[in-house]
């Protein structure tokens, strides 16, 4: 998968997060978010956990990091029940 169709898959994936279609444009803060999380997808991917002599730390690539989703946040809209 390319970096261009990774950005677009992860653009849709914030607009579901954020329930908001940014129809006025990408705000700056979901493409400081897009960009590191492409970073991220492609360090992360397939690493689990990684140890240097007594130091060692385990990494769920599940999850996108609490900062990477506070980025998010300013974004996101309330869904409406119906």
């Amino acid at each position: 998968m390319s970096d261009a169709e990774l950005r677009e898959y992860l653009l849709h994936w914030c607009m579901d997060y954020c329930n908001n279609a940014f129809v006025n444009g990408i705000p700056s803060g979901v493409e400081l978010f897009l960009d590191q999380a492409i970073g991220f997808i492609k360090i992360q991917l397939g690493k689990t956990s990684e140890s240097l002599g007594d130091y060692s730390v385990s990494v769920d690539t599940t999850k996108f990091p609490r900062s990477m989703l506070d980025l998010l946040s300013p974004y996101k809209k309330l869904g409406v029940i119906l």
